[in-house]
């Protein structure tokens, strides 16, 4: 199976991309062909230096929650279980993988209208936001702060608070993922990188019931400050390196209550998920996915979650899902040659023909070729970021059948020491006689359509 290798702790780099053998379901267990793998903060801390609730035997596949499909089980299992789409927690391993055998009453069941992304992002986020509102006891009218509010738990309890009935101060960093709070109904949103932050959110509230601190450090310590008395500060990480540090001293002479770091037993958690899916099929919880990378690329998802450059929740993908039909599919593989239009920096098109072949694992064409990095092409590619590629052939059977399929959409330039090439990802294709063979040739309808809902969702590193 594809997997993702931790030798040693370290930078995003540690993070290898390699081969594992196939585990086996036991029995009490039951196999998931994983579909995509959770990424949360806690993650890059631990494949940092070991820090963190799981336990560390290097090496390792890491990772602590999966989402994917039910493929077989152990000797002990209903077998109806078969065919069903589940979340689950691995326990700290084994999540950055195609495959991963885990305990059977682990699984949580993934609502029908509810895609296994979404499901996936509300694994983790979406069961601690909802016990994070049941300890913070949020009443209607209560005025919150909500810490790193664009991100993937901070985004859910905007909106979780929202729905209570609640004010909602969103603190963000950048005007993206202020702008993003905002979307997400935030009442106020304001940048913490700019001086004066606290000050915008007493002019709006005139002080804060309840601190949702998930940054530690001086933003907690200045969330603090804002809390009035009777308010509850309840902190559960430390996103900035540090935890907030408000001594119990300080926090009863303001007249707080502080809640900390709590471990909900296994019956609780659970609960608390199939809370946050059922939220989420009833359209009263949307959790924002801003980025999807795939599986062999978790060093460069590791280091945008710690460059503080991702927006909403970061998943890993073993597949992309792909934008083609089967007979598309089918097609591009009998085929070898093709045609890309790329536009040159001073505006005319340039078309020349190319080798290709179907990349399944990003849903893109790939094109290489022998000094690929130096052509006029790549460095069409590499300014305009746009193509368009044509696959065209008349079919010997019928000699006046045309066969095409045209493919338009973002385009990178990749230059690396092990791979050159021009990758196009399709965002609107249009075939010609390949889906129904059986059209007049002189009369072709051609199928048009979108195909950009996974591309702009994948981080295209």
């Amino acid at each position: 199976m594809k997997a993702v290798w931790l030798e040693e702790f370290g930078s995003p780099e540690a993070l290898v991309a390699g081969d594992a053998p196939d585990p086996v379901a036991g029995p009490g267990q039951a196999m998931i062909e994983v579909a995509y793998a959770n990424i949360t903060f806690i993650d890059t801390q631990f494949r940092a230096n070991g820090f963190g609730p799981f336990e560390a035997k290097l090496p390792m596949i890491p990772g602590n929650g999966v989402g994917g499909t039910v493929v077989s089980v152990g000797p002990d299992i209903d077998e109806s279980l078969i065919g069903k789409r589940v979340i689950a927690i691995t326990g700290g391993s084994g999540g950055y993988a195609s495959l991963a055998a885990l305990d059977a009453d682990s699984l949580v069941p993934v609502p029908e209208n509810l895609g296994l992304d979404v499901a996936t992002a509300l694994l983790a986020d979406g069961r601690t936001a909802k016990a994070l509102m049941q300890v913070a006891s949020l009443c209607e009218g209560d005025r919150v702060l909500v810490e790193a509010a664009a991100g993937g738990l901070g985004s859910l309890l905007v909106q979780l608070a929202k729905s209570a009935g609640a004010r909602v101060a969103a603190v963000a960093g950048g005007e993206r993922k202020v702008a993003r709070a905002r979307e997400l109904g935030a009442d106020v949103a304001v940048d913490y990188l700019q001086s004066g932050w606290e000050d915008q959110i007493s002019e709006a509230f005139a002080g804060i019931d309840v601190v949702f601190d998930g940054v530690g450090g001086e933003i907690g310590r200045s969330a603090f400050g804002l809390l009035e008395r009777g308010g509850r500060m309840v902190s559960f990480g430390m996103a900035s390196g540090e935890w907030a540090g408000i001594s119990d001293e300080d926090a009863e002479e303001r007249g707080v209550k502080k809640i900390g770091l709590w471990r909900p037993t296994p019956e609780e958690a659970r609960a608390h998920t199939e809370a946050a899916l059922s939220d989420a099929a009833e359209s009263h919880l949307r959790p924002v996915v801003g980025q999807i990378f795939p599986l062999e690329q978790a060093a460069e998802a590791h280091a945008a979650i710690e460059s503080r450059d991702t927006v909403g929740k970061t998943l890993l993908v073993t597949q992309r899902p792909t934008p083609f039909t089967r007979a598309e599919l089918d097609y591009l593989e009998s085929q070898t040659l093709g045609r890309l239009a790329t536009v040159q920096p001073n505006g005319p098109l340039q078309v020349s023909p190319v080798g290709f072949h179907y990349n399944p694992d990003v849903a893109a064409i790939d094109i290489r070729g022998f000094n690929m990095a130096s052509s006029r092409k790549f460095r069409n590619v590499a300014a305009n970021g746009r193509a368009a590629f044509v696959v065209d052939d008349i079919t010997s059977r019928h000699p006046w059948r045309v066969r095409c399929l045209e493919i338009r959409g973002h385009a990178e330039a990749i230059d690396k020491p092990d791979m050159t090439i021009i990758r196009v990802y399709p965002e609107r294709i249009v075939g010609f006689g390949i889906d129904d063979t059986d059209q007049d040739p002189h009369n072709l309808t051609p199928n048009i359509r979108d195909a950009t809902e996974a591309p702009d969702r994948l981080a295209r590193k």
